[in-house]
């Protein structure tokens, strides 16, 4: 940075250099890396799905719990929350291992030089 430019120039001439680097690559790789971002957008994209699947059932089972019941009741409806909870974050951590195994292997396809 010159002695009299201020950061902001500074900062946007430093983005625009990295900018001009990255469209760069872009170029010299093409779409090697397009299956590995597909794959790890696909990954968060159901990430999110079941955070937003798993807040929903905890503010259900909130919802249930500050409902008068019996203690039999609240005990058995809790069980079967917990029950069916534990079975759908397994199912959910066995889908999301998937994705990332698909995910890291297109990555590490990408890395691969092309055959000849």
């Amino acid at each position: 940075m010159a002695e009299n430019e201020n950061p902001a120039s500074a900062a946007a001439k430093i983005g625009e250099s990295v900018a001009a680097q990255l469209a760069n690559a872009a170029n010299v790789y093409g779409g090697a890396f397009a299956g590995s971002f597909k794959a790890l957008q696909e990954y968060q994209t159901k990430l999110l799905h079941f955070v937003q699947e798993n807040t929903s059932a905890n503010v259900q089972l909130t919802q249930k719990i500050l409902q008068p019941r019996s203690p039999s009741d609240f005990v058995e409806f809790l069980s079967t929350h917990l029950r069916e909870r534990a079975t759908a974050i397994a199912d959910q951590a066995k889908e999301l291992a998937t994705l990332g195994q698909e995910a890291a292997k297109k990555a590490a396809e990408s890395f691969t030089p092309p055959k000849s």
